[in-house]
């Protein structure tokens, strides 16, 4: 079975400051011209998924989910592989700056991770229609 989900299944929100760190990133790095900023599941534990972000080239089968700021003339270009998307349909990327801790990057807040803590795999109903069974 393939992937059915599409750009419009995915509800993200993407904060300002999310919008202007990444605006800022690819307006200023030369080494980040043709590349999307891209979300992805980085690993599983038994809290739930962690997230990676950064950017990449684009894949014949990812969702692209594209955002214009016009008061900033922006347009924001953000990739999700397919099973990425199917576990985080309605998510938030945030960008941090903590100045007192020195900690700063990109969050991904997924409104379902209470769904995804332990072995939740077992139960096939949460897995992707698309997975080797």
């Amino acid at each position: 079975m393939e992937n059915n989900l599409t750009a419009a299944d995915i509800s993200l929100l993407v904060t300002d400051s999310a919008v202007r760190q990444i605006q800022l990133m690819q307006e200023h790095d030369y080494t980040l011209e043709g590349l999307k900023f891209r979300i992805k599941i980085g690993g599983k534990g038994c809290g739930g998924f962690t997230y990676d972000t950064g950017f990449s080239e684009s894949h014949a089968d990812d969702l692209v989910i594209e955002k214009d700021y016009p008061i900033i003339n922006f347009k924001l270009t953000v990739l999700i592989d397919p099973f990425t998307a199917f576990y985080t349909q309605n998510s938030t990327l945030d960008y941090l700056l903590d100045s007192q801790s020195n900690e700063e990057g990109f969050v991904v807040t997924n409104a379902a991770d209470g769904e995804h803590k332990g072995k939740f795999f077992k139960d096939e109903s949460k897995l992707p229609p698309w997975a080797n069974k």
